[in-house]
């Protein structure tokens, strides 16, 4: 079931169920995006969700209501209305016996049941992820609305997803998204309600990267700014990990680096240097020369435009935001081929501090009374030296693997083409067939040029 090499393994399935097949603690690296909460229908069959095990389902549907319009403000006792359309109600399968829930995911009539079997998807995916290992989930939000300009069997139909292209062309403005507990209009919290209920149940949140869009779709609204931006949750299941800075590290902007060059005394980079203080001054320090020249850390706002795809499919990864979670996430040396351990980069700090400090008197006494720590501290001879990669494990064998990663929801297999093209391994899954071929397209289009062998030699 694990790729022996970089041809991607694509797994077609109900994810928790193909999930259960993957050895434990295999995948080094998890980047995906699932289907969000009231957006679209991708086509596939209804699916079993929150099942107790050994039930023998008795299915009944359901009319669940879209909510009357009103909430009672609990501070004021005022009562909010809503919009005055008439509320259609909407079907829901669920089992008589257990709870258990049958449509697609995504499609369920309240927010809190699609967090719950979100959860329970990656408390599947908990099993499989190494102690050592990363999940970056990409999720976006919205908002308590029903189809508008629907009325009678329009809406209907609509409200009750009756009808449906099974393109994944139908938007979120053909869904009923109104629920108990929201008001018309309100932002539901999608994102942030799934990264809460990871953390209640043993994932540690340690990251909120939010995705900026620089070209995102317009939206006519004229009573709140056009949303622009979705959520990057970086989730692990230990304290400790396996993340390389140095792989995903941002250059420095060209105003930084003009200030650099102001202090920079030398004919060829500044020869109009002039400076208020005497050769020898610790100030005149050239620090543009040991400015470290990969850059600044990785920031956690990603400016990344979203990224047009002639495939059938309308959900797809701009390939700059799985590169920097597989990059930050992976080894580029790759793992031990004994025990999976990846390898790791080595950085040395040398110098004195980050910055640059302005006090001329280095005496260590003297220096503490101006908060200077010790002689040499924050006067600019701070720098990075890459050492590369070593082994961090304790095997005999030096032999290596390619990482690997996994993308639960692999649509049209974005995740996988990129994790190919940086040598790294992957799996990916998914429940309709169509998005396998759409995935092997992708995939082949990554080109086999930058292939290596699964197994190398240090």
């Amino acid at each position: 079931m694990t790729p022996g090499d970089l041809t991607p393994a694509i797994l077609h399935g109900h994810v928790i169920e193909v999930l259960r097949t993957l050895p434990a603690d295999s995948v080094q690296c998890i980047v995906t995006s699932p289907p969000y909460w009231g957006l679209r229908t991708y086509g596939t069959e209804p699916q079993v969700w929150g099942v107790r095990p050994g039930c023998d389902h008795q299915w009944r549907t359901d009319t669940v209501p879209a909510g009357n319009g009103q909430v009672t403000h609990p501070m004021t006792a005022e009562t909010l209305n809503g919009a005055a359309a008439t509320r259609s109600p909407r079907s829901s399968t669920s089992c008589t016996l257990c709870g258990a829930w049958k449509g697609e995911l995504g499609l369920e009539p309240t927010p809190e049941m699609y967090v719950d079997h979100l959860a329970d998807v990656f408390d599947a995916v908990w099993r499989v992820l190494r102690p050592d290992g990363t999940l970056w989930l990409n999720l976006g939000d919205t908002y308590c609305t029903h189809p508008a300009g629907l009325t009678g069997i329009k809406r209907w139909r609509a409200s009750t997803l009756a009808v449906r292209d099974r393109t994944g062309a139908e938007q979120a403005g053909s869904i009923d998204k109104r629920t108990a507990g929201l008001k018309e209009k309100d932002l539901v919290g999608v994102p942030w309600a799934v990264a809460f209920e990871l953390r209640r149940r043993g994932w540690f949140l340690r990251e909120d990267i939010v995705w900026s869009k620089r070209n995102p779709m317009p939206e006519p609204v004229r009573d709140r700014p056009t949303r622009s931006h979705e959520y990057i949750f970086l989730l692990t299941k230990s304290r400790r990990y396996f993340y390389d800075a140095e792989a995903v590290r941002e250059p420095l902007q060209e105003s930084s680096l003009r200030r650099l060059r102001h202090h920079l005394p030398n004919l060829t980079d500044n020869p109009a240097y002039r400076s208020k203080h005497p050769q020898g001054d610790f100030r005149r320090f050239p620090m543009l020369r040991n400015t470290d020249p990969t850059g600044r850390n990785l920031r956690s706002v990603w400016q990344i435009a979203t990224q047009p795809y002639a495939g059938a499919h309308f959900a797809t990864f701009p390939e700059t935001l799985p590169e920097t979670c597989i990059r930050a996430g992976t080894s580029e040396r790759g793992a031990c081929a004994n025990c999976g351990t990846p390898w790791n980069h080595k950085v040395r700090a040398e110098g004195g501090g980050i910055g640059h400090d302005w006090h001329p008197n280095k005496d260590l006494a003297v220096g503490r009374g101006q908060g200077i720590a010790a002689p040499g501290i924050y006067d600019g001879t701070y720098r990075r030296v890459d050492l590369g990669f070593y082994k961090a494990c304790s095997c005999a064998t030096r032999r290596v693997v390619p990482c690997l990663v996994l993308d639960p929801f692999m649509g049209s297999g974005t995740t996988l083409a990129v994790a190919r093209r940086l040598r790294r391994r992957s799996i990916g899954i998914d429940l309709n067939p169509e998005y396998a071929v759409l995935a092997r397209e992708r995939i082949e289009l990554a080109g086999t040029a930058n292939l290596v062998p699964s197994e190398a030699v240090a």
